[in-house]
């Protein structure tokens, strides 16, 4: 099977990801060989005002051509076996057979191409991966205080004086805990912007749980080939929550749900069940040397 080919990622800005894949990985998640865990794909996909698809006499898509940009892997908060074997051009071929099935096809002329997409993947970190639980600079203020005078002043056992070091540590330990929420809302702010999730109360347990994405831009490939200009045409934000799951399993079937909102507007979060996907990935068409740009 060829490579498809791709274009250098031509500084479009964007952003995409501030906290996953920042921090180095702390343990190694190994493959669990199938799907399981929670198994709703959650999308969410929007449209420029200026984008709108051409539709054939029968109601199909007419084509639009692309070229891939070089997008890539953003990591996690873990070496993931399931997720960073996977190379740009695995990805590439998986997201081509979704492309595809809504009639978006691979360019052989960059002078005719319409769409730049650019796809990123990688797991969300959240707030548990950067401070877990137990080890809470509140939590070891409060277990402090919750002990004798000796651990908490190292000196003596004077009632007043054991009173105020736990007092001092009780205070101490709220003001971490304030700032530790902060860093915790910064946190989910950031997942939801990746993801397409809004902050609501009912899907915060969805945005606090490690969840495996995988996001498309598609770019006015023209205006960024003629006029350097970056015009996010659309994208599809697509994701699964990545306990109990295995991502290289999960992706083609996650790509064929997102797929029928490529190109479109979900009127928001949409989530469906990934038995519904299905995905057939065909032979990749050489593209021949495309000028970078």
């Amino acid at each position: 099977m060829k490579p498809i080919r791709q274009l250098p990622f031509l500084a479009i800005q964007t952003a995409l990801c501030v906290l996953a894949g920042c921090n180095a990985p702390t343990a190694t998640r190994t493959s669990t060989g199938h799907l399981g865990g929670a198994a709703l794909t959650a999308v969410f996909s929007s449209a420029s005002k200026d984008y709108a698809r051409r539709r054939n006499s029968d109601g199909t898509f007419q084509p639009e051509t692309y070229l891939f940009g070089r997008g890539g892997n953003l990591g996690g908060p873990r070496v993931d076996e399931t997720m960073d074997k996977l190379s740009m051009d695995d990805v590439s071929q998986v997201i081509a057979g979704a492309l595809a099935a809504q009639n978006y096809v691979p360019s052989d002329d960059p002078a005719k191409t319409n769409l730049l997409i650019v796809v990123f993947w990688g797991v969300t970190l959240t707030p548990s991966d950067v401070m877990p639980n137990g080890t809470r600079p509140s939590d070891t203020l409060t277990e402090r205080a919750g002990g004798s005078s000796t651990t908490a002043v190292g000196r003596t056992n004077s009632a007043a004086v054991d009173s105020l070091a736990r007092k001092d540590l009780l205070e101490n330990a709220d003001i971490f805990a304030r700032g530790e929420s902060s860093v915790g809302a910064h946190i989910d702010e950031q997942n939801a912007r990746i993801l397409g999730y809004p902050l609501t109360t009912t899907l915060m347990d969805e945005v606090e749980i490690d969840r495996y994405y995988v996001v498309l831009l598609a770019y006015d490939y023209q205006a960024a080939r003629r006029f350097g200009v970056h015009k996010l045409l659309w994208e599809t934000r697509f994701s699964i929550s990545e306990p109990g799951n295995d991502f290289e399993k999960a992706f083609p079937m996650m790509a064929s749900i997102a797929a029928k909102y490529f190109g479109q507007i979900s009127h928001g979060l949409v989530h469906h069940d990934l038995g519904e996907g299905r995905v057939e990935v065909g032979e990749p068409k050489s593209l021949g040397p495309v000028p970078d740009q």
